[in-house]
């Protein structure tokens, strides 16, 4: 299998992440362990996009509020759209970032990094490159521990049967 076989085979990887970040945020009151033992709490804020795969591409873009507590974005993941954007607020400790996490690509956009503490102008290039790494660390990490039960086929076979029901109960209104 060459190169771009490989890439294409496992293109959706980084849509089902974004799927699996919202629903584990959901079910695991934003918290996730990484495996070093650290907490981060994520959330999916006031943005999220998903978009139809199939003959003719359909988009449904959801902003403000709560997008992910909306009945109209299950009914979406319902019919067969995937998450192809997410906005996700994520914390460690006091530091807060908020970002755009593209699934196709797992590009990260309009990233807003925590209050500088630093006040010398040179002290804060490397602050900011810290935070940027920092938040970059995060986000590997997250995407490790989604690996781990993706690339094991018991472990996924039982995270999609819990995420189709979970979508399910969310597009029915049965939790609310």
């Amino acid at each position: 299998m060459d190169m771009f076989e490989k890439i294409e085979r496992t293109r959706h990887f980084g849509e089902m992440l974004l799927l699996w970040l919202w629903y584990r945020s959901d079910v695991n009151d934003t918290v996730f362990y990484l495996s070093d033992g650290s907490a981060v709490i994520l959330a999916v804020d006031n943005q999220l996009t998903l978009e139809s795969k199939m003959t003719e591409m359909e988009r449904t873009v959801l902003s403000g509020g709560a997008p992910s507590d909306s009945r109209e974005a299950y009914e979406a993941l319902r019919q067969g759209k995937v998450v192809s954007q997410m906005k996700i607020r994520l914390q460690r400790d006091e530091k807060e970032w908020v970002f755009v996490l593209n699934g196709a690509t797992l590009d990260i956009s309009s990233l807003k990094i925590p209050a500088l503490m630093t006040k010398n102008d040179d002290e804060k290039l490397y602050e900011r490159m810290g935070l940027i790494e920092e938040v970059d660390g995060l986000i590997r990490g997250l995407y490790e521990q989604y690996l781990d039960i993706r690339l094991d086929s018991g472990k996924w076979r039982a995270e999609e049967k819990d995420i189709l029901a979970w979508i399910d109960r969310k597009a029915s209104g049965a939790e609310e």
